[in-house]
Parts: C-alpha cells; sequence; structure tokens
C-alpha cells in the first residue's frame, strides 16, 4: 500500500482544513518545495496536493508550485483542484505532473471523465469521491449532492476509471480515525476493478494498518504528519504488504493473465506452460514475482546463458502500477545475476514504446543498434554493471 504525504496549498501556503471548511484553513509548514523534499527523504514516492484556491475557483490557481515540486523532486505528483478541462489536464502532465484528480467534474461532467481517460490513459486519472454521510460533495466540498458515493464510484468505472480517492469530509483534518466501514462497504462494492485511496481521519499508524488490512492501494496522510501523530518513515513500513519471491511454475497461469491484461507479445511455445517449466529450470534462481496479500501483481522472466543475462517479460497487472513494482521486480532480477557472475544484462524493447523504454532507462538500461526483427522497430537495451 502506497502512503501519499499530502501538501495542500492556499494562496501558495501549506494548509490543513477541519472537514473542507475552508475558515479553519491553518498554515502547516513554511516552503512547499523543502516540505516536499523532506517527505522524499522519509522514503515517499508520492505526493499528494490539492489546489485549494483551485477547487473554489473552478480552474486551477497555484499551478507554479506543483510544477516545481515536479520538476525538482523524484516524488510522482498528483494533483486536484481546480481541474475541469482536457486542456488543464494536458497541461498539468506536460508540466509533468504524473497524474491528476477529478472531483466536481466527476459528478457533474462524466463525458470529460471518460474522455480524459479514453485520451491520456487511466492510469493519469483519478477521481476523488468525496462524501458527506455518504453523499457526494462537489465544488470544494461547498454543495452536496443526492449522489451515493459508491453509485458514483461504479458508475466511473462503467467508463474506464480504475483509481479513485475516498474522502469522508466528517473526518477530514480532524485526526480521529479513518471511516474504515465507509472504506470497506466501497471496496467490496469494486472488489477487484479499482485501486482505492482512503482520504480523512488518519491519526495513527492504526489507520494505516486498517486501510492496509483492507486491502486499499494507498492512504493519504496530511495533518498526522505535520502534527507528529505519525512518522512517515513508520508508515511507509507499516504499509508494506508487496513480497518478492522466486517464480514456480505453479504460478503459471496467474502469469498468464498478467501478460495477456498487459498486452505483451506471446508465443505458443516459448510461453507455453511447458515452455515457461523447462525455462525455469534452466535458470531457477533468476526469475521474481511480486505478490501482495497473496495476488500476484507482477513478475520478472529473466536468465542468461552464462555471459549475459536476458529479460524475457517483465509485466506488473494494471491495478498494480504506479507502485514502484516493476523497479523491485527488476532490483531483485539483477542482484540474482550478480550473484551468478553476471555483469550484463539485455532485453529488446518496441522503439515505439517511449514509456517502457523511459523505465528501462532509469534503470540504468541504455539502447543500441536497431535490430530489424521480423521487420518490426526494435532496439536491444543492455545493462552493464562494470562493478561486477
Amino acid at each position: 500500500m502506497i502512503i501519499f504525504p499530502a501538501i495542500d496549498i492556499i494562496g501558495g501556503q501549506c494548509v490543513r482544513l477541519v472537514k473542507g471548511d475552508y475558515a479553519t484553513a491553518q498554515k502547516v509548514a513554511e516552503d512547499p518545495l523543502e516540505t516536499a523534499k523532506q517527505f522524499e527523504a522519509a522514503g515517499a514516492e508520492w505526493i499528494h496536493m490539492v489546489d485549494l484556491d483551485g477547487a473554489k475557483a473552478g480552474y486551477p490557481v497555484n499551478t507554479e508550485i506543483y510544477r516545481n515540486i515536479a520538476q525538482n523532486t523524484h516524488l510522482k505528483v498528483e494533483v486536484g483542484g481546480g481541474i475541469r478541462t482536457l486542456d488543464t489536464i494536458r497541461a498539468y502532465l506536460e508540466l509533468g505532473i504524473e497524474r491528476v484528480i477529478l472531483g466536481s467534474a466527476a459528478l457533474k461532467d462524466p463525458q470529460l471523465v471518460a474522455d480524459a481517460v479514453q485520451q491520456f490513459g487511466a492510469e493519469k486519472i483519478v477521481v476523488g469521491i468525496d462524501a458527506k454521510n455518504e453523499m457526494v460533495a462537489a465544488e470544494g466540498w461547498l454543495e452536496t449532492s443526492g449522489v451515493h458515493y459508491i453509485d458514483l464510484a461504479k458508475e466511473m468505472i462503467r467508463i474506464g476509471v480504475t483509481t479513485f480517492i475516498f474522502t469522508d469530509i466528517s473526518k477530514d483534518g480532524t485526526l480521529s480515525g479513518v471511516n474504515a466501514e465507509q472504506l470497506r462497504k466501497l471496496a467490496e462494492a469494486t472488489e477487484g476493478q479499482c485501486n482505492i485511496v482512503a482520504s480523512g481521519g488518519v491519526h495513527t499508524i492504526d489507520d494505516i494498518v486498517i486501510c492496509r488490512d483492507l486491502g486499499l492501494y494507498g492512504t493519504i496522510a496530511g495533518k498526522s504528519l505535520y502534527q507528529g501523530t505519525i512518522d512517515l518513515k513508520e508508515a511507509i513500513a507499516a504499509a508494506d504488504t508487496l513480497k518478492i519471491r522466486p517464480m514456480t511454475i505453479d504460478d503459471y497461469d496467474a502469469l498468464y493473465a498478467i501478460w495477456t491484461a498487459c498486452g505483451n507479445g506471446l508465443n505458443n511455445l516459448d510461453d507455453s506452460r511447458e515452455g515457461i517449466e523447462k525455462y525455469l529450470r534452466r535458470n531457477p534462481t533468476t526469475s521474481f514475482v511480486a505478490e501482495d496479500g497473496g495476488v500476484i501483481a507482477g513478475a520478472v522472466l529473466c536468465g542468461h546463458d552464462g555471459r549475459r543475462g536476458y529479460i524475457q517479460h517483465m509485466s506488473v497487472s494494471p491495478l498494480y502500477r504506479r507502485r514502484g513494482i516493476g523497479r523491485r521486480l527488476l532490483d531483485a532480477a539483477l542482484a540474482a545475476l550478480k550473484a551468478e557472475g553476471i555483469n550484463k544484462t539485455a532485453l529488446v524493447a518496441f522503439r515505439k514504446n517511449a514509456l517502457g523504454n523511459a523505465f528501462w532507462e532509469s534503470m540504468g538500461f541504455g539502447l543500441r543498434e536497431d535490430l530489424n526483427y521480423r521487420d518490426l522497430a526494435l532496439t536491444e537495451m543492455v545493462r552493464f554493471d562494470p562493478e561486477y
């Protein structure tokens, strides 16, 4: 489970509200960028940010702050507040924002959400569902609708949304504990269909454990971090349910389902159960799966010929992306190769897959010459570790 430290902005200042009431705004930190860097130093990979001025105005107000953090830290930034158009979404993504949060737009303009998912991809769009007495609120929580929060989630899933942030407004900023019952109901009603992030009321590590045990994707912590009732490092450690373990042939059905969901190119011989079983017999220690609560979330199939390592498949289930799972799988595979004296590892990648290739490059792989394999624009990516 991911811990999302939160920074809310009013007038360029880091603030927290109580129950969404702007009159309760209290400054909690001096500088947004320095605060974000402190979160990063504590081990955070993501940061949750809300433009409270934008939420009230209906358009972005504090954009420069979010750009500054996205471009001057390694944090993945998600931003909400005042995002009402595709142009605004595009502008944020072009600034380096990892994903945007649509709140009021989900309630009032579901077509915008559908268009955003289609144009930018579900991994870039989050729907924020904020509720008072289980009914969805909008416009910076200044208006309450007659739409039940679970009904809105189901409608958004139908149009392609895969990630939600659920906030019980009565809990937000109160340090009174998460609304476990409403979170449980949402998780059960949407099981296997989406990622859920809990927001509102987080007070102690017990709240982190509750959300973790509910199988949630993430938990947002705001006031608890600023007031010191939660230590961010401890929260990240408590939230980590992911286990990286060696792959076995018993994992095959789950692996095949992930490969299919990811659109991997498969062939009947090498990627059959028999083919993978032979592969694992040849290389029994260098392939791994990521398991979260008994569910296989991703896998790396990796082997070597005694001179060079090679990666045949590396996939993360669509519902488990943006959690750093691919990085942890690859770290495990490369460490296993190094233990066997292999210091060069390669894979073949589509040149047109800019997002995937950016990941490999971030892990130290470099592009090599064009292979022209089967008339496809492929290229070899090689990582060399001279210290081994």
